[in-house]
């Protein structure tokens, strides 16, 4: 599946596929099956409902616990947040004013018919 509405883009498959906000940056990847998020906001910030091992500049960062986060050099963090706070996140600050909801965060369902 790949569609363009509203300047968001969509792509990939049912239970697989990311929105990517082309008017903010907003990046929103969802795994139904895994039942993982992750969100990437307009400011460059990551959220993510399941734990990971990033590494930046080299070193090695582990995030095991809910309300773990990485601080970035530049400022940004990758945070490791529940899955409710980071679909709350994604449906306050993915889209513009005006934007057509394409998706339900909260309900994990297309608002459109494609």
């Amino acid at each position: 599946m790949y569609k363009i509405i509203d300047e968001i883009n969509i792509s990939g498959k049912e239970d697989f596929f990311t929105l990517n906000n082309t008017k903010n940056d907003a990046h929103v990847t969802i795994s139904l099956e895994k039942g993982r998020i992750t969100f990437n906001d307009s400011c460059g910030n990551t959220m993510q409902n399941y734990p990971s091992v990033t590494r930046i500049n080299f070193e090695v960062f582990n995030l095991t616990e809910i309300g773990q986060t990485i601080n970035r050099e530049n400022g940004n963090i990758i945070a490791y947040l529940s899955t409710s706070d980071v679909q709350e996140l994604a449906e306050k600050t993915f889209y513009e004013y005006g934007q057509t909801r394409v998706y339900d965060f909260i309900n994990l369902k297309f608002n459109i018919v494609f």
